[in-house]
């Protein structure tokens, strides 16, 4: 097999052939990870002037005097077919070497073991056991099989909707009794959503940031955000923001104060003809409780107005759309309003978004690996099952070690790798 160096143009025109592939693979995130200090190289292995693997390598120092390379979600190859992963795993450690590439890492989006819903391995289902013995094969280190979060590590565990040959109607009558719950919550409440602008990425910073401090988990910067409009734009990036809106909220309480108010009297002059009208008699004190709630929500809503106007933030999540996925990347909510369900608003405004567009699949990214209550990532895992989203675990990632001495040393220094 021979390795040749290809253009940025020639990788893409390769992309543009393929139906599905990671946004980690695509130019956009070469521009990402070159604003970040990487260097971007494209390579393709050929066998007999026929095209057998491509990628996008990115390369930084490491060590002073070295590199490191890593192939975002691994090789575009059959890494079923042992002889070409072998052969171009062997061109590409001699053209890495030269470079004073200490070592290469993959983490390749492919499924590991086929799991359903509630994290549990389907019998018979797909095992991909054999590409991993295929890697070690070809000489690549497997690194731990990790559960939990880490931001510096691609996620290996996610959370997917597939959403083909499905009507809105059927995604939606697949989610659990709650969701649906919580969706119509939503809407009852006047809980609206509309695509931020970019010069309002501080409604997500402060919501992600405020969610992180809650949950303990390491929030991105507003810089972050920001790169990913520079890099991706607005063709592949949507800043989506759920919020509470006031006036509608308030003029939907009245109506409804209004006829709850005309209902208990209708019921209070039929007992007084019929006092032992057991059914009005219930629905009467069904009414006034009714009447009693709608009277806190207009107090609560008169309160709100004071300091939020016409609407209050209640969540904010950024998405990316490419090829045949609607990914969710990042979100945070205002804990004090979770009663209104906004997250759940903008999680279904977006699944549809996904079906209009006509995406395959609404990925809501990653988990811990986690399935039981009490568990780390318990919650976030239970909200996106409410969705039906599968459970999708990765087969994880591999070294392939070019300089032993010095891939030691740093292992002993940066023991996280």
């Amino acid at each position: 097999m021979k390795l040749q160096s290809i253009s940025k143009n020639d990788y893409q025109e390769y992309l543009s052939t393929l139906k599905d592939n990671d946004f980690l693979q695509s130019t956009h995130a070469a521009s990402k990870f070159m604003e970040d200090g990487w260097q971007i190289e494209y390579v393709k292995g050929t066998d007999q002037d026929e095209t057998k693997a491509v990628a996008m390598i990115c390369i930084r120092p490491l060590l002073r005097f070295f590199n490191y390379a890593y192939v975002p979600r691994g090789f575009f190859i059959d890494y079923h077919n042992k002889k070409d992963l072998r052969d171009f795993s062997s061109v590409l450690k001699a053209h890495l070497k030269s470079k004073k590439v200490i070592y290469l890492e993959i983490d390749p989006d492919i499924l590991y073991k086929e799991r359903d819903k509630n994290g549990q391995i389907v019998p018979d289902g797909i095992n991909n056991q054999d590409i991993v013995d295929n890697l070690i094969e070809a000489g690549y280190r497997q690194m731990p099989l990790t559960k939990g979060y880490d931001l510096s590590k691609q996620c290996r565990w996610m959370s997917i909707l597939d959403l083909r040959n499905k009507s809105i109607d059927d995604i939606f009558n697949g989610f659990s009794t709650m969701q649906k719950r919580n969706i119509r919550t939503a809407q009852k409440c006047c809980v609206k959503t509309r695509v931020l602008s970019q010069d309002e990425l501080n409604i997500l910073d402060k919501m992600e940031t405020e969610s992180s401090e809650r949950q303990q988990f390491e929030s991105m910067p507003l810089s972050y955000f920001e790169s990913m409009y520079r890099h991706y734009g607005t063709q592949h990036i949507k800043t989506v923001y759920g919020y509470l809106d006031l006036e509608e909220y308030e003029a939907k309480i009245k109506e409804d104060l209004i006829h709850t108010e005309n209902e208990i009297q209708k019921l209070q002059l039929q007992i007084q003809k019929d006092p032992s009208a057991k059914k009005k008699i219930k629905n009467l004190e069904n009414a006034q409780t009714k009447l009693s709630s709608l009277t806190k929500k207009k107090e609560e809503i008169a309160t709100l107005k004071k300091t939020h106007d016409k609407e209050v933030p209640l969540s904010c999540c950024m998405f990316v759309q490419y090829k045949n996925q609607m990914i969710y990347l990042f979100g945070g909510n205002d804990y004090a309003y979770r009663a209104y369900r906004g997250s759940y608003a903008v999680q279904w405004e977006m699944i549809q978004e996904a079906v209009r567009a006509g995406c395959d699949y609404y990925n809501m990214y990653g988990i811990s690996g986690y399935f039981e209550k009490g568990e780390e990532g318990y919650g976030v895992f239970d909200f996106k099952r409410g969705f039906n989203c599968t459970v999708v675990e990765f087969i994880g990632r591999y070294h392939l070690v070019f300089h032993p001495f010095f891939y030691w040393i740093h292992k002993k220094l940066h023991k996280n790798i």
